[in-house]
């Protein structure tokens, strides 16, 4: 436990660095054709995505069953004990970080729009074209692990109001964290995000195109 909290703390100050980065080059952030919106949710150390429940369903048909009646559906990704609150330890939120015993992704659904209980500030929208929604879907889908009939293998929520959770196929460790995750499902999506260990490196990058895209006349953003 002890070793695990000193690795900790020496990559902190990498991590908190990681989040004070260059903003995406704007020639690079899709305008033209960006026929569908996502939202981009930072809330803690954690991030999520937010989109189309439909759509998400229409190439994922392992996830059908789930999604049935839902108009929106919230993913992240996370430590497979830690996520699902199996165990809220510290240690185990430290040996997650170099030697985590699997991960899980979190599906969140909703038969309305949930926008009145996700602070505005926590939430941003991004316009993304129907290639780049396509590519969400599917690496949203390929994140989660399935079993020799080809169903999602499903793990236990610990907790109320915490949606559905599955077995992932990533490995979670410090290098490969929910919010490299975040940012790669972003990067699938066409949006120009580097990467980033941090919520707040990955959400002040989805803010600015946001706020980019906003001037461009796609959408209001929120402020």
């Amino acid at each position: 436990m002890k070793l695990l909290l000193r690795l900790w703390f020496v990559f902190l100050p990498g991590l908190i660095l990681c989040g004070c980065a260059s903003m995406p080059p704007t020639k690079s952030i899709p305008v033209a054709n960006t026929k569908h919106t996502i939202y981009f949710i930072y809330r803690g150390w954690h991030t999520s995505v937010l989109l189309d429940a439909k759509l998400l369903a229409a190439q994922n048909p392992q996830l059908a069953d789930d999604l049935k009646g839902q108009r929106y559906a919230r993913i992240g990704w996370g430590d497979g004990d830690y996520f699902t609150g199996k165990s809220k330890s510290t240690s185990t939120a430290a040996k997650a970080l170099v030697a985590s015993g699997y991960s899980a992704v979190q599906l969140l659904t909703y038969d309305y729009e949930p926008f009145a209980e996700i602070p505005a500030e926590t939430r941003v929208p991004l316009a993304i074209t129907k290639e780049g929604m396509s590519a969400l879907v599917a690496y949203l889908g390929n994140s989660i692990a399935l079993d020799t009939s080809g169903k999602p293998i499903r793990l236990t929520a610990y907790g109320d109001a915490m949606g559905s959770f599955f077995q992932s196929k990533d490995h979670y460790s410090l290098f490969s964290n929910c919010n490299t995750w975040s940012g790669k499902a972003l990067r699938a999506a066409g949006l120009p995000v580097a990467n980033r260990l941090t919520a707040q490196g990955v959400f002040e990058q989805a803010r600015y195109i946001s706020q980019w895209q906003s001037e461009q006349g796609l959408f209001k953003y929120e402020r």
